[in-house]
């Protein structure tokens, strides 16, 4: 017994050292973490938003460029572009982003640009005549068109066919136009009671003759009694329709009425060359253009006027005739300078 109870002591012995042993080994060096390098991510460039520039000149027509700039801001909104109004383009400010440029003349540029910028839709208000590339549309502004169709509503207008016209003798198509559109309506337009004349009557003048050379121009055709009577831009003045107040007739011109308080205003007929890019942008967001396509038209200041041989007013079904007239035009069906 006592030999065991030493033998175990001398194990318990070794087992102390062992583990007091383990207990005094060195800590081995935690390894320390390694640094994970930054990377610097670049930031994109953004791209630019696609856009519309329109393309008005420091002499545009302040009307013009307003309007142009209310359609196109709802255009543009609609269609998810960022609108613009510039007052010019060249190749160097031309960039991809832009995806469509309205011009409210035919620049003498227009073909180089179209020839750099594929990707660019140009629409451009012209009267040349002119073949445009695949990315380029043009809205026609046909000034002969327009007085065409003042004859024809003169001529609707009149009681017995008497219309009488001031014409420039520097505008011969437009007066042509215009004497050719009476004639549409009504033929040789022969009055059924006296005076038994042929309308329409016309005198020209030089467009820069004073108010008083086509007051007397109108003295001298009113002998042959006129009740509507087409005053062409060149003639137009206040002065000429103060002389013109209080007499037995209803005037109509391709333009607003100079002077407000004018009471025998029958209607303002002329071009409206900015409703078109509602019809043609669909198209242009498309990327397809190298077409031409006709002006419409606006017709305003309508008033009902009495004169001694009937009312002069353009009615609800008078509109509707002008409204066919105005469909041949827009589409090529009638020649202004023959009557057909």
């Amino acid at each position: 017994m006592p030999k065991n109870k030493a033998l175990l002591r001398i194990v318990f012995l070794m087992m102390a050292v062992a583990l007091l042993a383990g207990a005094c080994k060195p800590k081995e060096a935690q390894a320390s973490p390694q640094e994970i390098p930054t990377v610097e991510i670049p930031t994109p460039t953004p791209i630019p938003p696609d856009r519309a520039v329109l393309i008005a000149p420091a002499d545009a027509d302040g009307d013009l460029v307003a309007r142009a700039q209310a359609i196109l801001t709802e255009l543009t909104a609609a269609s998810g572009l960022q609108f613009e109004t510039r007052s010019e383009i060249n190749e160097n400010t031309l960039t991809p982003d832009v995806k469509i440029v309205v011009f409210l003349n035919h620049p003498d540029n227009l073909g180089t640009l179209a020839a750099r910028a594929a990707g660019t839709q140009f629409v451009a208000i012209s009267s040349l005549d002119w073949n445009p590339p695949a990315n380029v549309t043009l809205i026609r502004k046909q000034e002969n068109d327009a007085a065409f169709l003042v004859g024809y509503a003169a001529a609707i207008l009149a009681p017995n066919f008497r219309v009488g016209a001031l014409l420039t003798a520097e505008e011969t198509a437009s007066g042509s136009a215009f004497q050719n559109g009476v004639g549409y309506y009504c033929g040789t337009c022969s009055a059924q009671i006296n005076p038994l004349n042929s309308y329409p009557i016309v005198s020209v003048q030089s467009a820069g003759s004073a108010p008083e050379i086509w007051q007397a121009a109108f003295d001298q055709i009113n002998t042959s009694k006129v009740n509507v009577l087409y005053i062409d831009r060149g003639a137009m003045s206040a002065q000429l329709l103060s002389y013109l107040t209080g007499k037995d007739v209803a005037v109509i011109a391709n333009q607003a009425p100079p002077d407000e308080s004018f009471a025998n205003w029958a209607g303002s007929i002329y071009l409206d060359t900015l409703s078109p890019l509602r019809e043609i942008w669909n198209d242009l967001m498309a990327g397809t253009g190298g077409k031409i396509i006709n002006a419409a038209y606006t017709i305003t200041d309508n008033h009902q006027i009495a004169l001694t041989d009937g009312t002069v007013w353009l009615s609800p079904g008078k509109l509707r005739l002008l409204d066919d007239i105005i469909a041949l035009l827009r589409s090529n069906q009638i020649n202004t300078q023959t009557v057909n």
